[in-house]
């Protein structure tokens, strides 16, 4: 479990333990905790005390160092000092990045071969894969991992992680088909603490993040998104009205419960990395049935989701899991929309064993 402390105000720390405390955070929903986040929700954790919010966790849970040398060792000592079995634990991935067989990338390595178009990458073409050539030349694109670092570190105050990497590669993508088209309104579903909408309320303003998650997720990604920006005009759950969202927000949090106060035609871009995976097969079929009602007539969907993935509990190696797996080919997905983009995700396959399918759609209405 890693843990983070962010800065608040007094004001901000009171209206986040309203919603902690409020009916909301218990959601009514029978069908949006698979096995696996039965489990993850649990470990989710925000200690709110005077103007300091303490967040923990795992999935979920990508909070990125700070930039500091000093303070990311004093921490990691002082979590190995508490926690004696982490230390075995990071010596065993150490050995294992290292010696371990097959030899996989780091994140920022695997960025900088994808968009240089290194052989490893396979940069095949097709017209449904991503034209990195074409890419590398377009405004708003970062072509290297340094760039990257540098330009995160210089608004966020964090040094870029491999969740960092993996959303910078994602908004290049983005960026390819999506950068002529006004984009004022994002939807991201299971945002985690929040990163990719981070990322893009900074690169791509003046817009509008709007997040629907687990309550227990929500409290974790509010008081991170809040202390990267502070100014920012955020809207809790317990604060929206059933007749809709109000007009001025810059981010507004929904749970699972509160799908229907997004309007139809409201959303220009929605967004899903890594979490309907996760989900019931049950859940998935409700986001997919919003996200074809609340996008605009060509708007835009992009989801990245391993292409297999049981969800499953603690218990995964000694029970057998009740959960079916969920296969992004079975997703149910709209003949009406036009497919722009749909591949092995090129950064993916060389940082992890297991293969995450990428799919960019044009939402089609008729």
């Amino acid at each position: 479990m890693t843990m983070s402390k962010l800065n608040t105000n007094s004001a901000f720390a009171a209206r986040l333990v309203e919603f902690i405390n409020s009916d909301l955070f218990a959601i009514k929903s029978q069908v949006a905790k698979s096995e696996y986040w039965k489990y993850h929700s649990g470990q989710l954790r925000a200690n709110v005390t005077g103007n300091t919010v303490e967040v923990s966790g795992e999935s979920g849970f990508y909070v990125p160092q700070p930039t500091s040398v000093l303070t990311r060792v004093t921490g990691k000592i002082l979590r190995g000092i508490k926690e004696p079995a982490k230390v075995a634990s990071w010596v065993g991935r150490g050995l294992s990045s290292t010696f371990g067989t097959p030899r996989l990338f780091s994140h920022d390595k695997a960025f900088d071969a994808v968009m240089a178009l290194a052989e490893v990458s396979v940069p095949i073409l097709s017209r449904f894969a991503v034209d990195h050539r074409r890419l590398a030349g377009l405004p708003g694109v970062f072509a290297t991992a340094a760039s990257v670092n540098r330009h995160y570190k210089s608004w966020s105050g964090y040094e870029a992680s491999a969740n960092i990497y993996n959303h910078y590669y994602y908004q290049n993508v983005l960026r390819g088909f999506v950068g002529g088209d006004r984009i004022t309104t994002v939807l991201e579903i299971g945002a985690g603490n929040g990163n990719f909408p981070s990322i893009l309320y900074h690169d791509w303003a003046p817009i509008r993040m709007i997040l629907i998650d687990l309550p227990e997720t929500l409290a974790v990604s509010i008081p991170f998104l809040s202390s990267v920006f502070p100014d920012a005009r955020v809207v809790m759950p317990n604060e929206i009205q059933a007749d809709g969202l109000p007009e001025d927000f810059d981010f507004a949090f929904l749970t699972v419960d509160q799908l229907d106060v997004l309007r139809d035609g409201s959303i220009d871009l929605a967004i899903n990395c890594h979490s309907f995976q996760e989900m019931t097969h049950e859940q998935i079929g409700v986001y997919f049935a919003l996200i074809q009602r609340a996008c605009r007539e060509s708007g835009f969907f992009f989801t990245a989701n391993r292409v297999e993935k049981i969800p499953c509990g603690p218990d995964a190696f000694c029970a057998e899991q009740p959960d079916p797996p969920n296969r992004m080919a079975e997703y149910p997905w709209s003949p009406r929309n036009e497919v722009l983009v749909h591949e092995i995700c090129r950064l993916s396959r060389l940082v992890q064993l297991d293969a995450i399918s990428m799919r960019l759609e044009r939402i089609g209405k008729r």
